[in-house]
């Protein structure tokens, strides 16, 4: 049977957001794509890791998200489409490199995704990943579902590559983990001939003769043309939209959020009094489209998906264009800044601007009683898991040895759980890689009981290492326990170099922890 992102032009599937991407990135020509498993992004390297070998596409988890990006960069540094996806959290650990590779220019596209988790359903933080834009000064694009998640995803390639510089495609959960139809565009099988490019070498070192601190203003320069020509393309592609020419009301939207409008729209039957800017490309902002639709407007409604980052670029292009309006969202306090944004709430903001009375959504009689026979439960470990015995032999030995008197400090992945009831082990968590760096601040700190850290196989090979060397050069006296399941598996199971697998399922060496540690 055929795999559904292997469809012929012009098919309709049924596909997930990431899925969409997957396809988007075979119709995109890309050849070596990277990733490591995070939620909500995991499914897109999945979805290439199946089809890979028919369509002659590398892939691979990397050991972490930095390495991944280094991969993507590589790649197209020899002239290899490739793409890096990963969570939002994720971005975090690629910003070195990423704002070193901005000032680079290679002769294939280089794509950047990110999937946005708005209210952290399986994150540890709601960041939101378009205020990259301002500091790697790089272009964005935001699919509003899977179809624009597989255009955009084509789109995004063609204009890195155009303008030599990354491209960061945004999505969050609710288009990462939707199912929607998708119309199937050209399968790419070009295979390109590898050959080392870059433009900082070619242009600086070779025909000037040199290269450090007196170049970088000059590619700093460069990077800003860059960003000008992104505007015009978006301009000559048509990715920001206007939709409607209702005078009552302006909605500035984009991603998910203009999905939400475009309902709330057609519920509330107001289509011939408002207005609506579609923002595809949100960096570089279209200001001049937004100041002549201003000309005609006195009230804007921004409806987005994270932070007030439209809304600060309205304002922003208002007040360049010595526009008097109101604009009302986050900032002004008319929708909430946290949490995730939701179709009711979308809803009753276009119509409390136009004065249209809305019926709150009262809950069914069966979820009445549902609420009342559910037990309240925290998340716990799947029957089986190796986890729950390793927690509580290790809390017997905390209250044999040390009376109960212990700090224990834990990283993010599945023992996260182990800090919840009934083990209740660990007093903190926090970021990959975490556990063990903080540990040996505490050792260092002066307290007089143990501590202890705590991290799991895929964490320790992403991130742990440099802290445990730390520890070993420094003499922190702490104990590191590790917790080995064989997979990153709070993602869904994905094998990592412990596993001895690779994304693909073929055969690779095993990276024992114990030797490593060692």
């Amino acid at each position: 049977m055929q795999h559904p992102v292997l469809g012929a032009a012009g098919e309709r599937k049924l596909l997930l957001g990431n899925e969409a991407v997957a396809r988007g990135a075979i119709e995109g020509g890309v050849e070596v794509a990277a990733s490591y498993p995070g939620t909500p992004a995991s499914e897109i390297l999945e979805t290439l890791a199946e089809v890979a070998e028919e369509v002659g596409i590398y892939v691979e988890w990397s050991t972490n998200e930095m390495v991944a990006w280094e991969v993507a960069v590589g790649a197209a540094m020899c002239n290899k489409r490739s793409m890096a996806s990963m969570k939002h959290i994720g971005v975090n650990w690629v910003i070195d490199p990423l704002m070193h590779s901005v000032l680079h220019g290679f002769n294939a596209g280089l794509l950047l995704v990110s999937c946005d988790d708005p209210s952290g359903h399986s994150s540890a933080t709601e960041q939101d990943n378009r205020n990259l834009a301002y500091m790697a000064e790089i272009p964005i694009l935001e699919p509003s579902d899977p179809q624009e998640a597989k255009d955009f995803t084509v789109e995004a390639i063609e204009i890195s590559e155009e303008l030599r510089v990354p491209v960061l495609l945004r999505l969050v959960t609710r288009v990462a983990h939707t199912r929607g139809d998708v119309v199937l565009g050209e399968l790419r099988r070009e295979t390109r001939k590898p050959e080392f490019h870059d433009d900082f070498y070619t242009e600086f070192v070779l025909k000037k003769g040199f290269a450090g601190p007196r170049v970088i203003p000059e590619l700093h320069r460069i990077l800003h043309e860059k960003l000008e020509r992104a505007a015009k393309l978006a301009e000559k592609r048509k990715l920001n939209k206007v939709e409607g020419n209702g005078g009552e009301l302006l909605i500035v939207s984009s991603g998910v959020a203009y999905s939400y409008v475009k309902e709330a729209i057609e519920d509330l039957d107001v289509e011939n009094r408002v207005t609506v800017l579609k923002v595809e490309m949100v960096h570089p902002f279209p200001a001049e489209l937004l100041q002549e639709l201003l000309r005609d407007h006195r009230r804007v409604l921004v409806l987005e998906e994270g932070e007030p980052y439209l809304e600060r670029e309205v304002k922003l292009a208002a007040f360049d264009g010595k526009c008097t309006v109101e604009v009302h969202g986050k900032l002004s306090g008319k929708i909430r800044r946290v949490g995730e944004l939701n179709p009711v709430e979308v809803k009753k903001a276009i119509a409390e601007m136009l004065g249209v009375e809305v019926e709150d959504r009262k809950p069914s009689i069966g979820e009445l009683e549902l609420g009342e026979l559910t037990t309240p439960r925290v998340i716990s470990f799947c029957p089986g898991c190796p986890h729950r015995a390793a927690f509580y032999a290790l809390k017997r030995a905390i209250n044999k040895v040390c009376k109960g008197r212990y700090l224990a400090i834990g990283d993010i992945g599945c023992y996260t759980m182990g800090m919840n009831p009934p083990l209740r082990v660990q007093q903190t968590v926090f970021c990959m890689g975490g556990s063990i760096g903080m540990a040996c601040g505490a050792a260092h700190s002066g307290l007089d009981h143990p501590v202890i850290a705590t991290a799991g196989d895929s964490t320790f090979l992403h991130a742990c290492i440099p802290g445990l060397i730390n520890a070993a050069y420094n003499k922190a006296k702490l104990l590191f326990h590790i917790l080995d399941n064989e997979a990153t598996a709070m993602t869904g199971f994905q094998p990592h170099p412990g596993t001895g697998k690779t994304a693909a399922g073929r055969e690779a060496r095993k990276i024992r922890i114990e030797d490593v540690a060692r």
